[in-house]
This record gives structure tokens, C-alpha cells and sequence, in this order.
């Protein structure tokens, strides 16, 4: 083999699941130069093999594309590293637990010094108050944020030291807890709510920034992720700091931001502040993020639910949809969190309004999670060529069907994250992980999950809307790759793609449901580099 000809790598002897458009199944993979070379059997492959070329032996292993995690929030998975204090089950299951650990953690820091923290859930059912953090920290001001991120509680001294009392009204989308005389509980509800504490909480700086993305990169790429969209970028200066590490060449795997924008005054960030970096193929700015609702208590929807509130979008209709339009003319994609149908419903009048003023050739926007939809929306999300992005392992965070159906009803249980719905009537599909704001981070467990859809009960929810496997995965890889209008590069094991591949230690194709979501990873490869192996 002449030594131009030659490839780089050679994968032999396994099952190489290209997920191409007829599913091909092959045995070997040949790279060169970053891109996959050739597909075939081992012969074929075996004859690309020249004096310099790596040869591994898979032996029998799977080798798929790359996991593209279209929806994560990567550099906050660093920040829960060591800035904030982790409250987490098995350690903290109740409110005795949390309060414990608070006064454990206070006890060792200097008075007045802030406390940060989050917390997955307690026995009780609701979220910590006021009244819950004061007798174990009555020195040090304390914020505490639920894992999943939009929802907070605070203690008498951080409310007094963010000036919030009584006479505080309520901003524009965001709910401040009150008890029956109009008081502050310390419970914030929604993004807009919990700024009005953040801003006097201390902060990371770039560096810290910079620090978080180096440490998550390694654990995503050995979870088989080649890409990931960090979906939920707040700040100009954070979205700079993965260009930062970018330039410095750091990047281990490929990423995407999203600039999030919370309050009109982003818009104007949005249109002048944000460098649109494109990088070398490792690292680019995406696009913007909204978040129309908040968690299921704050779900905006047609109809009420026993939520905490289900008629109030986060941003004032109008201001979104001005804000949408103008960030459609940039070119760039929009990506909006809707949780209720009513917010699906207001994020695709604002799409369609954008691209009927602008026609501009695939969009391609996209609605992030999607929980809850109307059967007539499908069709309309199809029509306007938006991308649903969702996270069916989310469903495992309801106790019980019963729960789900307390919160929402029975009839829009059933049409919690239709995926199969979706997939039939031809939306684009792509399945991420949201990680770190539920427990799971990987993709075996977001394949899983749209496979088994289970409560923690472990009953099911919406059967019918069950994937195959091999659905799953189109979706988490080409399905995700089309969401980052990347699929003609990426999201399959196809000549002159790029060489991201990920090894499985067992074959997700054949493994029991139980199995599947703690297959390891063997081993991830980036442009032909290895970047992860056991």
C-alpha cells in the first residue's frame, strides 16, 4: 500500500453500526486525516493498512457515530464540581438531612461568607423556605438551587441582603414565593425571580469559567460524545470563555454555544456584544436560547394544573416575539425551552411571524424539551421545519404516573414528549442529555429512556410513544447532527464524514433494556484522535 493511500487508523473485527440511510452494518472503519476514509467488511479495510497505519483490533465491539448531545449545559457540570455544595441523595433525602449538612458546611466558613448549594429533591414534597435555612445558618446568607435549575430557595439574610421584602413586586415571568401576611418565603420560581437574588450572590470568574469547561470535557467525551451544544449560555463573558479555551487548543471534543437571554436588555448583547466565532471545527457560536417557562410547576399552558403557576411565560408575548424576529436576521438559529403547549403554541407563532417577515432559506430553529404539545402542533412544527429537541429520561423524574397525572391530568400525560408522534409525522428528532440538571449525564441513559419512558415507579408513561433503539440512536446522532444543520459532516459512519466514532464496551443494539443504559465506553475517537479510553 503506497504510503499516501495508506490509512491513519484501521478499526477491525467488530460491528460497525454506520446508521447511514439504509442502517448499514459493516465490520471495519479506515480513517485518514480526520475523516473516514472507507466502510466494509475486514478485507477491504485490512487492504488500507500500510507501514505507519494504527491497526485496533475491536474485537467484536460496537462502534457507532459519536453522540451528539444536542441540549446540555457542559461548563455547569464543572461549576458543581466545587462551587457549590452538592446536597444530593443518599447523603440528603430529607429536610433534616439538608439542614444538617448546611449547618456542617456553615460551621466551617467565616461568618457573613455566602453558601451556595443545590439539591435534587427532599421526602417532604416541596422546596426548602426560609424558615427551613435560618435556624442552621442564621450568619451566612444562603442560596440553594434546585438541580434542574429554575427554581431556588433563600434564608432571611441573603433576602435582606438582596433588599427583597414585602413591597418587591413579582418580575415578568418569575414568581416570588409569599406566605399569607405577603412575606418572602425565600422560594423563587423562575429565572427572572431567582436574578433578583443572584445579583448580590458571589460569582465565577473567566478563569473559573475556563477551569469548568476543561474538567467536564473529559467526562462527556468518555461517555461517547463527540459533540456537545452547551444549550444555555448566560453572559457574554462565559460564552467567551469557550471560545478562550478554544483558542488555546483544549478543546478535547467539538462544541456549540447557545447565548442565553433572559431579559429584553439581552437583546441588545444578543445583536452587538456577542462575538460570532466560528472557530477551526472544534468550537462555534450557535445561536440564542430562550426559556418560555420554567419546570413543571411552572409549565405554561392553554389550561390550568396544580402546579405553582400555568398562565405566565417568562417573557411578555409581544417583547419575545420582537426579540425572535430580530435574532432571525442574524442568520443564526434559535433555540427556545418550552415545558407547556402554550408555550410551544407561542414559540412557533413567533417563528412563523420571524420567517414570514424573513424567508430565509432552513432555519432550522428548534424547540428545546417540548413536554407537553397539542396534537395540531405537530404537524405545524413540521411545516415550519422545526427541530424538536427533547430528553425522554426526564420522565423517570415523576414519582408515579399518578403524580404526572396529579400535577397535569390524564389527557396530557399522554402526550408528555410524543416522540414516536414526531418521528412518524417527519419532525426532525434529536435526543440529548440536559445534563448535569437531572442525575444522568450519558447517552446511554438518554437511549434508555426514550426506549423505556418509565416513571420511577417504574410504570410507563405513554408506551405508545416508545422508540426502537436503533431510533434512538439516529436520533442522538444524525437526528442531533441535522440539529446543528451539521448532518452532511457528522452524525454517521459514512466516507469523507469526520472520523468521531464511539466504541461501546457492549453492543447497544443487543443489550437488555436494564443493560443498555450502563453499557461503558470503550473507547472515543475525535478527528481520528483518541480521546477517551479505558
Amino acid at each position: 500500500m503506497a504510503s499516501e493511500l495508506a490509512a491513519d487508523t484501521v478499526l477491525v473485527g467488530g460491528k460497525v453500526i454506520t446508521v447511514d440511510g439504509a442502517d448499514t452494518i459493516v465490520q471495519a472503519v479506515a480513517i485518514k486525516d480526520g475523516f473516514i476514509q472507507a466502510v466494509g467488511g475486514n478485507g477491504e479495510i485490512q487492504a488500507l493498512v500500510g507501514e505507519k497505519t494504527r491497526v485496533i483490533d475491536l474485537g467484536g465491539k460496537a462502534v457507532t457515530p459519536g453522540l451528539i448531545d444536542p441540549h446540555n449545559h457542559l461548563q455547569v457540570l464543572g461549576q458543581l464540581r466545587d462551587f457549590y455544595v452538592p446536597l444530593l441523595p443518599p447523603e440528603v433525602k430529607t429536610m433534616d438531612d439538608l439542614r444538617q449538612r448546611l449547618a456542617e458546611v456553615s460551621a466551617q466558613r467565616p461568618e457573613g461568607e455566602w453558601v451556595q448549594g443545590y439539591f435534587l429533591f427532599v421526602a417532604e414534597g416541596r422546596l426548602p423556605n426560609r424558615h427551613d435555612l435560618d435556624p442552621v445558618s442564621p450568619n451566612h446568607p444562603v442560596w440553594i438551587v434546585q438541580q434542574g435549575g429554575h427554581y431556588g430557595s433563600a434564608n432571611s439574610l441573603a433576602l435582606q441582603i438582596a433588599g427583597i421584602t414585602a413591597d418587591t413586586p413579582d418580575p415578568v415571568g418569575g414568581v416570588i414565593e409569599r406566605d399569607g401576611r405577603g412575606e418572602p418565603t425565600g422560594v423563587f420560581y423562575n429565572h427572572r425571580a431567582m436574578d433578583l437574588l443572584r445579583r448580590v450572590a458571589p460569582r465565577q470568574t473567566a478563569e473559573m469559567v475556563c477551569d469548568n469547561i476543561l474538567y467536564a470535557l473529559p467526562i462527556f467525551a468518555a461517555s461517547g460524545v463527540t459533540t456537545f451544544h452547551d444549550n444555555n449560555v448566560r453572559g457574554v463573558d462565559t460564552v467567551g470563555s469557550y471560545f478562550d479555551v478554544d483558542r488555546q487548543g483544549q478543546m478535547l471534543i467539538r462544541g456549540r454555544a447557545y447565548y442565553t437571554l433572559e431579559w429584553p436588555g439581552d437583546v441588545e448583547r444578543a445583536l452587538k456584544e456577542i462575538e460570532y466565532y466560528e472557530g477551526d471545527g472544534f468550537m462555534r457560536f450557535a445561536g440564542f436560547k430562550f426559556l418560555l417557562d420554567g419546570q413543571a410547576l411552572m409549565a405554561y399552558c392553554h389550561e390550568p394544573h396544580s402546579g405553582v403557576r400555568w398562565d405566565t411565560p417568562t417573557w411578555e408575548p409581544q417583547s419575545f416575539k420582537d426579540a425572535v424576529r430580530a435574532l432571525h436576521d442574524t442568520g443564526l438559529q434559535i433555540c427556545v425551552h418550552c415545558v407547556g403547549d402554550a408555550a410551544v403554541d407561542l414559540t412557533l407563532d413567533a417563528y412563523e411571524e420571524a420567517m414570514n417577515a424573513n424567508p430565509r432559506p432552513d432555519p432550522r430553529h428548534r424547540i428545546e424539551h417540548c413536554v407537553i404539545s397539542t396534537a395540531q402542533t405537530t404537524q405545524r412544527m413540521k411545516e415550519l421545519g422545526v427541530v424538536v429537541s427533547t430528553q425522554p429520561q426526564f420522565l423517570r423524574m415523576f414519582p408515579s404516573v399518578a403524580r404526572a397525572v396529579e400535577l397535569f391530568g390524564e389527557e396530557r400525560v399522554q402526550r408528555i414528549m410524543v416522540a414516536r408522534e414526531w418521528l412518524e409525522a417527519g419532525v426532525p428528532l434529536a435526543l440529548g442529555s440536559d445534563a448535569p440538571t437531572t442525575p444522568w449525564l450519558t447517552p446511554q441513559v438518554t437511549l434508555a429512556g426514550a426506549v423505556a419512558r418509565i416513571a420511577f415507579s417504574n410504570e410507563q408513561i405513554g408506551p405508545e410513544q416508545r422508540l426502537t433503539v436503533q431510533e434512538a440512536l439516529r436520533a442522538h446522532t444524525q437526528g442531533s447532527a441535522y440539529a446543528g444543520h451539521e448532518e452532511q459532516i457528522k452524525g454517521s459512519i459514512e466516507v469523507g464524514k469526520l472520523a468521531d466514532l464511539a466504541v461501546w464496551g457492549e453492543d447497544p443494539y443487543t443489550a437488555p433494556l436494564q443493560r443498555l443504559w450502563q453499557i461503558p465506553m470503550a473507547m472515543t475517537i475525535v478527528s481520528g484522535r483518541i480521546v477517551y479510553q479505558v
